[in-house]
């Protein structure tokens, strides 16, 4: 990790910054140093918010102490992340004592990239090809279509009957209780082949979708991940589980997109990542019930 230095003051102290790489997906996480060396005995710390110029303070650890001498030197990592693409700067940050702050950082946030997927493909041109009439198949379609029109209102009808004889069944499972024991059908230690990984972060990343869906009216059904985790973003709770379900999508993506094969004890932590993740929510809005009881393969 390189340090950016600021010169010595008149107590010799030094103030350092610096990340670990420069460069992130929407939602990674980077590693943060701030040290002080040389300092002096009852110093004051840095002090900055949990969100700044397009930074979010994932985990603040402790600040260690080392002694050298006469004097003491600090240490303290901090983990950040970033949901808006650009380039950003992390600000300069000030201590009490020295005249000089710490040189802004600068990172880059990248969207996903889905260019090298195989499961992507480029769009083609739009190909023309000349219409030719043929009166035998028109003739022959518009009998088919006569016909799926008779059928569908014969079924709509006999449907509407049904509906008057029977009463409609009402879900008796909240989001949560659907999307929990949803989870627990998924196998995570019996997994042998890419096609069963993959099949298995599908349901993962589809019970959530639906879970918010159901619970929080999000259009998470139709959304890209990073959209997904955008919209988010508001939700109040704690920063580390939030931070740890957006790595789990991430890790989903990249198995289903990259044919990533993951080490079968990320496959169990990404499951209860996402059962606490959802536990969380479900403590702070209040469950939708409806009709609707999403069917999961």
């Amino acid at each position: 990790m390189a340090l950016l230095t600021v010169t010595p003051d008149l107590f010799s102290q030094t103030v350092k910054a610096g990340v670990d790489r420069n460069k992130i997906l929407i939602g990674e996480q980077i590693k943060l140093k701030l040290a002080v060396e040389g300092g002096r005995a009852g110093i004051s710390w840095f002090s900055f918010p949990d969100s700044l110029n397009h930074f979010e303070i994932v985990k603040r650890n402790k600040i260690d102490t080392v002694l050298n001498g006469n004097f003491t030197n600090y240490y303290q990592v901090i983990t950040i992340t970033s949901f808006d693409s650009g380039r950003w700067q992390f600000p300069s940050l000030f201590l009490p004592g020295i005249v000089q702050p710490t040189p802004p950082i600068t990172i880059d946030v990248l969207p996903v990239d889905v260019s090298k997927m195989q499961d992507y493909n480029d769009i083609k041109d739009i190909e023309y090809v000349k219409q030719e009439n043929d009166w035998m198949i028109v003739g022959l379609i518009a009998v088919i279509t006569l016909l799926s029109i008779g059928i569908i209102y014969w079924l709509i009808v006999k449907k509407k009957k049904a509906a008057v004889k029977s009463k409609p069944v009402k879900g008796n499972l909240t989001p949560l209780e659907w999307a929990l024991a949803e989870l627990n059908k998924l196998k995570p230690q019996s997994l042998q082949s890419p096609a069963e990984v993959k099949k298995y972060y599908t349901g993962l990343t589809d019970i959530s979708r639906t879970f918010f869906y159901r619970q929080l009216q999000l259009p998470a059904l139709q959304q890209t991940t990073d959209e997904w985790m955008i919209s988010l973003q508001p939700i109040t709770v704690d920063k580390e589980t939030k931070a740890a379900f957006f790595q789990a999508l991430r890790l989903a993506d990249t198995v289903k997109f990259a044919k990533y094969l993951p080490h079968s004890r990320d496959n169990e932590t990404s499951v209860e990542v996402v059962k606490n993740m959802l536990q969380q929510v479900s403590l702070l809005h209040s469950p939708i019930h409806s009709n609707y009881q999403p069917k999961h393969s």
